[in-house]
């Protein structure tokens, strides 16, 4: 298990070198979440650069190692890396790129029966951040409460999230608007952050429909929200398609893939401006919902659809996965040709 020697090349006129990289998150082509959907995508980009050899052991040589967090992913039987393998990784020469995800303590409400173990798998996540020759944050957002929790701060940059090719609807129209206003939602969880309970809440105020695609917490009263389950991806297109609006009312997001996705198929978002990254990310794309007059927000969202349809289309190039792996490919170039 060595570091490869990346070798300069010549390509159309200029000096590339040649990088070998090993992702230790290994995702599946189903549904399971925004981590495994934006690894998958970017992946995908990055193999249609010819700079670029993505190497799928780490006992075969490279030069950067790219990791989502600890976790090796849903194809990687759910593994935690340990601290001492990453160590290993460093004596051998290879640079290690980390994108940060989430902490226990921050998405979930621990109870006394997994809080120590929360706070170790936390602890395991901020050494490996500091450890890392660059940081990746999905937000601004993110890296503030990892900072919070014992992150150095140290070689980190912020990156958006980027939606994979399939969603870039190229001429999204309105959706005719005759009828109620049609909202879309999505989530991969039924956690409690997700605040499935605002859906429902929006779906009985007056002149609007919701579709919801994914997970929704059990018992907890639907109202008026039509549930479609977890779709496959020209599904969830097919249905955004037909939408006016995406409600995102989740918060404590690091950086939602399911943000991303809508505004490429040309959805401005309704979003919680509650703790999270979601005004920052969606900035002009939309408008904030009022949890105390959702009445008012649907209004808000009927008033102003056309602007912000217009304002949408005008801004959707830089929540592509193009976009994001743009940066990406600068990160791994500079880690391999500058050491940072």
């Amino acid at each position: 298990m060595r570091s490869s020697k990346a070798r300069p090349v010549q390509l159309d006129g200029e000096v590339h070198f040649m990088i070998k990289i090993h992702f230790t998150y290994r995702h599946v082509d189903t549904p399971w979440g925004g981590a495994n959907n934006f690894i998958r995508a970017l992946r995908q980009d990055l193999q249609k650069n010819s700079e670029f050899t993505l190497i799928d052991s780490s006992d075969k040589p490279c030069d950067v190692v790219f990791m989502n967090q600890l976790s090796t992913g849903p194809a990687g039987n759910g593994k935690i890396l340990s601290i001492n393998q990453l160590r290993q990784f460093r004596d051998q020469g290879r640079k290690l790129v980390v994108r940060a995800v989430n902490l226990n303590l921050h998405a979930f409400c621990l109870g006394p029966r997994n809080l120590i173990q929360g706070w170790w798998n936390d602890r395991k996540s901020i050494t490996l951040l500091n450890l890392a020759d660059v940081a990746i944050f999905q937000s601004e957002y993110q890296l503030e409460f990892f900072k919070r929790a014992g992150y150095s701060g140290i070689k980190s940059l912020v990156i958006h999230n980027g939606a994979p090719p399939e969603f870039w609807i190229p001429r999204p129209v309105i959706a005719p608007q005759t009828g109620p206003l049609r909202l879309i939602s999505s989530t991969a969880s039924p956690r409690k952050t997700k605040c499935h309970d605002i859906i429902a809440r929006i779906s009985e105020c007056d002149g609007v429909e919701i579709l919801h695609m994914g997970a929704w917490p059990e018992g907890l009263p639907t109202r008026k929200v039509r549930l479609l389950g977890m779709l496959p991806r020209e599904r969830m297109i097919e249905a955004m398609a037909t939408a006016h609006f995406f409600l995102h009312t989740a918060i404590k997001d690091p950086c939602p893939n399911a943000i991303f996705e809508a505004v490429c198929a040309g959805l401005p978002v309704i979003y919680n401006p509650g703790p999270g990254s979601s005004r920052e990310i969606v900035n002009l794309c939309g408008l904030p919902l009022d949890e105390n007059d959702l009445q008012n927000t649907i209004n808000q969202a009927r008033w102003h659809i056309n602007d912000l349809h217009s304002t949408v289309l005008a801004n959707r190039s830089r929540f592509t996965i193009e976009t994001a792996s743009a940066r990406y490919r600068q990160v791994f170039e500079n880690c391999v040709r500058f050491g940072s």
